[in-house]
């Protein structure tokens, strides 16, 4: 098969795509080779990279393959508790910036209301000091003579009964 018109009609098979396989296995074992026409070196490069060589597969291929998927899914996985994580973060700081807002807003209702009493007890009644006095003594007037009832009551119950 070294005749280069032999060489030359194969070329134009291929190139017009009419070859068999044991036509381009020649070819491809022609242009391998190192004794090649001047004439056909042009073609040799150019069939070389029509016909790529066999590339040899490494036996623990497959083993690799299959390592760097699992980091991957393990990649994959982290970065989905990451987001989580922030996610949950996220709602974790609203959620405390919401009760704390709530407990001020207490706080300061409540310390309102505080001092609206406050200024409530301190607000005089009467107008005058003689009034105020007056008043009071006759509430107390009345509130002893209630718990003098009250208890000459007892009196005579319990005289009764030692009796």
């Amino acid at each position: 098969m070294n005749n280069k018109d032999d060489i030359k009609n194969l070329i134009e098979k291929f190139y017009s795509g009419t070859t068999t396989d044991a036509e381009e296995k020649l070819l491809k074992l022609y242009f391998s080779g190192n004794d090649i026409a001047d004439e056909l070196k042009s073609e040799q490069k150019l069939f070389l990279a029509l016909c790529p060589s066999e590339v040899s597969i490494p036996d623990d291929l497959q083993e690799r393959v299959e390592r760097r998927i699992d980091q991957w899914n393990v990649i994959d996985t982290t970065a989905r508790r990451r987001v989580t994580r922030i996610g949950l973060r996220w709602v974790m700081g609203v959620a405390a910036s919401l009760l704390l807002l709530f407990t001020a807003g207490i706080m300061i209702y409540h310390h309102e209301s505080e001092a609206q009493t406050s200024q409530m007890e301190t607000i005089d009644t009467y107008e005058n000091p003689e009034d105020a006095y007056a008043e009071t003594n006759r509430a107390l007037t009345k509130f002893s003579r209630s718990l003098n009832k009250g208890l000459e009551k007892v009196e005579n119950i319990t005289n009764h009964q030692i009796d």
